[in-house]
């Protein structure tokens, strides 16, 4: 049921502005974002949310923000609460200092809700089908002012912090890399990449390997205070996997037919 989202999120999204003055208050003045990454970001949330609210009422399910702030994922789409085929989709935001520099994003957690089905999510982990990243890329406008008021007359004066903005949508396990999102944190990090497309084609080494081996990475992965480390790169974990009996997901898996995509895997890229 999920194959719509990405085409008609790209189909809808064309006709999006992203230049946003800032907050209109009730005296008709406007008060800019500033060039902070945490503001830029939740405005680019929220250009995404009708969006997102269009392409569920055209399919018959609800769009939905968890209770807290705090939880994954950022919206969550379904037929109804009962829904074991619910969609996860969350919003990340990186700007980078020209076209050639490195793209990277953090992905969310890789020690709670991956290995406990009930921590820091909206319902169960396995009530989700498929779990997707809608990113933006933007370059930082050094001319943009940080906070400042206009009257809205003047709003033509108002220089937008961001400039060059790019977007994605695709399937988190497509983008994700082998290590974490930043070094003392247990975030999953995506996979560094200095061509955009690589992002928006989801071309990261779990794209081959598939959702199980992705699963199985980050549930596995040593956490940051762990004294011994099974392993913290993709090569060492698919020497490790091979040596474990009885690997366990919160869902159930083709043990085989992962082993089977790791050979084949080895065998492109020896």
């Amino acid at each position: 049921m999920e194959e719509f989202l990405m085409s008609e999120f790209y189909e809808k999204m064309e006709g999006v502005n992203f230049e946003a003055y800032g907050i209109l208050d009730s005296d008709n003045r406007i008060h800019t974002l500033g060039t902070d990454s945490k503001i830029i970001g939740r405005i680019f949330e929220m250009f995404t949310q009708p969006i997102l609210s269009e392409i569920a009422q055209a399919h018959g399910m609800l769009l939905k923000t968890p209770v807290s702030q705090t939880v994954y994922p950022d919206f969550i789409m379904m037929r109804d609460e009962a829904s074991r085929e619910k969609i996860a989709i969350d919003v990340k935001t990186t700007y980078v200092g020209g076209n050639q520099s490195t793209i990277k994003f953090t992905l969310g957690s890789y020690g709670s809700y991956m290995r406990n089905n009930t921590k820091n999510i909206e319902y169960l982990y396995t009530d989700y089908v498929k779990h997707y990243v809608i990113g933006f890329v933007y370059r930082r406008n050094g001319a943009a002012q940080e906070s400042a008021v206009y009257d809205y007359s003047r709003r033509d004066q108002v220089v937008f912090p961001y400039r060059d903005v790019r977007y994605f949508i695709q399937e988190k396990y497509r983008i994700a890399g082998d290590k974490p999102g930043s070094g003392n944190t247990e975030n999953i990090g995506s996979f560094p990449t200095r061509c955009f497309s690589d992002l928006r084609e989801g071309r990261g080494p779990f794209g081959e390997l598939g959702v199980d081996a992705f699963d199985l990475y980050w549930k596995y992965y040593p956490k940051y205070r762990s004294p011994e480390k099974a392993y913290t790169t993709l090569d060492g974990f698919l020497e490790w996997v091979l040596q474990q009996n009885g690997l366990s997901l919160l869902h159930p898996y083709d043990h085989q037919g992962l082993l089977e995509r790791i050979a084949d895997y080895q065998k492109r890229h020896k």
